[in-house]
């Protein structure tokens, strides 16, 4: 199943075989490794971070990290809408940073490569200063200053519809850039409060990052944002650059950048190479592969638990994959359909399914913004689209539908039949779609199958809208409130592939933006969730863990939850 991960303010689409999620627990730089016979008790408490932690000076020099993608990006700026896939924050993730990152606890920090302070001076009204790095450079030697980040603020916006953007979150709430002293010092004045400010200065998930700030020159031009970077990656903010993309073998090489001016990183090289997803084990068990997510699919987790110098790691995660609904148009333009379906599939037992086999907490997602195990997670799902097929087929009923003798129920002598869309050569969308197809044969609906070539299931499918239901995943990050909000609303949002929502949200999702106290902001999110599960876009579906399979030796690389990756300490201990 395919996910799209939302991250640093807004959501990013990615190409996933596995989808990871959520079961938060303490921190801890301590490999987790799994036991596919232990309960959902034993296994509820994963840390944060599983990956196996090593200061800097006990990594040796040298040596080349590779690791899979799913895909090359269909254009290299992840502020861009097509560029907004979870293989293309992974190649650019060692290539990028900005004035904050992430904690272990999913907090963040001041990042010293980029910013010497940044703080909120003013609550009312709201006002961010920020001091950068004067040493921070573009590759080519340009100095970082506060002229990047106030056009990458206007360009994301939203107020120059000509900009392809993938969401306005916390940006639209800007009133105005500043200049400080100099070129790198500037302030960052609000119209309306928004807490998760820190979003869009940085903090990459585990290695999946958005850019935190664009050049001048490429923000401030709408062709250079929306078209300029499709075949060449954004020039380098970080400790790597892109030195190759070989789009024929598909594998993309990062070296050192020689600009970079923080800490010298350790490795010589990292390969990131496209491997399909049912061939990633196998490249792992030839030790093609350095290190994989396995997700949920119990083959990969057996072949990577058979690695005798690897290990499996699983810490909590931010993933929860789902269906989505296209409310556009058809049968599930009427909400009661929706919840029909919601009520008639079995989530706990498709959830059952794939977490189990690999040790993992077995719940379902009840959640559009918190996962579970995160302060603020409450269930708002089983009052909606809890199991049930009797309620199912009242819904049905209610909208005017009847049931044939063949079974099946229908609506001014039309059958309902609908057709999901997934990837092809994906065995966790492949068995989902089966679960989804019998479940809704119980209460007499029809569901068929669209198979449509993995390369284009995001460009062709689900950025257009072009499906009736699909399935991929939401990632998400440490703030899930201001993130969220370009998946639901508006209905025109570039995230919302549901196609539709309920006006209400705006003011609501204001006020929680705005509200500073994280109690209050807590309550006003949870209102929102359940405002839209009462018209339900999306059925979620299943929280997992991050879990992979590491080589032995590999450090400061792995399974994490909302830990930033310090690339210049990536690598093999010595």
């Amino acid at each position: 199943m395919k996910h799209i991960n939302k991250m640093v303010g807004a959501g990013v689409l990615a190409l996933a075989l596995t989808v990871t999620g959520c079961s938060a627990g303490g921190g801890g730089g301590n490999n987790a490794t799994v036991d596919s016979s232990k309960g959902a008790a034993e296994t509820a408490a994963l840390p944060t971070t599983a990956w196996t932690a090593a200061d800097y000076g006990s990594v040796k020099d040298g040596g080349t990290l590779t690791l899979a993608v799913d895909q090359l990006p269909d254009n290299w700026n992840t502020l861009q809408v097509d560029g907004n896939v979870k293989s293309g924050a992974e190649i650019m993730d060692p290539t990028t940073g900005g004035p904050v990152r992430n904690t272990v606890d999913g907090q963040w920090e001041l990042n010293p490569d980029y910013a010497t302070d940044v703080k909120l001076v003013s609550e009312d009204p709201q006002v961010v200063e920020i001091k950068l790095n004067p040493k921070a450079v573009w590759e080519d030697g340009t100095p970082i200053t506060y002229k990047d980040y106030d056009a990458t603020i206007k360009a994301n916006n939203g107020s120059n519809k000509d900009y392809q953007i993938v969401g306005d979150n916390v940006y639209k709430d800007i009133e105005s850039v500043t200049k400080g002293d100099t070129d790198f010092n500037f302030k960052i004045t609000f119209k309306n409060k928004n807490a998760d400010w820190a979003s869009i200065l940085g903090g990459s998930t585990a290695g999946q990052s958005q850019a935190a700030v664009l050049p001048a020159a490429v923000a401030a031009d709408v062709t250079a944002f929306n078209e300029g970077y499709k075949s060449k990656p954004l020039p380098s903010s970080g400790p790597f650059k892109v030195s190759n993309v070989d789009t024929a073998g598909q594998v993309v090489t990062l070296v050192p950048n020689d600009k970079w001016w923080g800490q010298k990183p350790k490795l010589e090289k990292i390969i990131m190479k496209v491997v399909s997803r049912d061939g990633l084990a196998q490249a792992y068990a030839n030790k093609e592969l350095d290190a994989f997510s396995i997700g949920t699919n119990k083959n990969n987790y057996d072949t990577a638990k058979k690695r005798t110098d690897g290990t499996v790691q699983q810490s909590g995660g931010l993933t929860w994959n789902h269906v989505t609904l296209n409310g556009s148009k058809g049968p599930l333009a009427d909400p009661l359909v929706r919840q029909a379906v919601g009520r008639a599939i079995d989530r706990d037992t498709i959830s059952a399914s794939r977490l189990s086999p690999i040790g993992a907490p077995v719940s379902s997602q009840n959640s559009y913004i918190y996962m579970p195990g995160q302060k603020g997670y409450a269930d708002n799902a089983t009052s909606v689209i809890g199991y049930d097929t009797a309620k199912s087929e009242e819904l049905l009923k209610e909208a005017g539908y009847t049931k044939g003798s063949d079974g099946t129920y229908e609506k001014d002598g039309a059958k309902l039949e609908l057709t999901y869309t997934l990837d092809a050569n994906n065995p966790v969308s492949e068995q989902i779609f089966k679960q989804i197809q019998a479940n809704l044969k119980v209460v007499g609906i029809t569901l068929k199958n669209d198979t449509v070539p993995e390369d284009k299931f995001f460009s062709d499918y689900v950025l257009k809208s072009n499906f009736q239901m699909t399935g991929f995943a939401w990632s998400g990050t440490a703030y899930p409130v201001a993130s969220t909000e370009s998946i639901f609303y508006p209905k025109d949002a570039g995230q919302n592939f549901s196609g539709v929502t309920d006006d209400k949200l705006g003011e609501m999702w204001a006020a929680a933006n705005a509200e500073l106290d994280p109690a209050k902001r807590i309550e006003l999110a949870n209102k929102i969730d359940a405002a839209i599960f009462a018209y339900t876009p999306v059925i979620p579906l299943t929280p997992t863990p991050n879990t992979f399979g590491v080589t032995n030796g590999l450090v400061n690389y792995g399974a994490a939850q909302f830990q930033s990756i310090d690339w210049t300490a990536v690598g093999f201990k010595s």
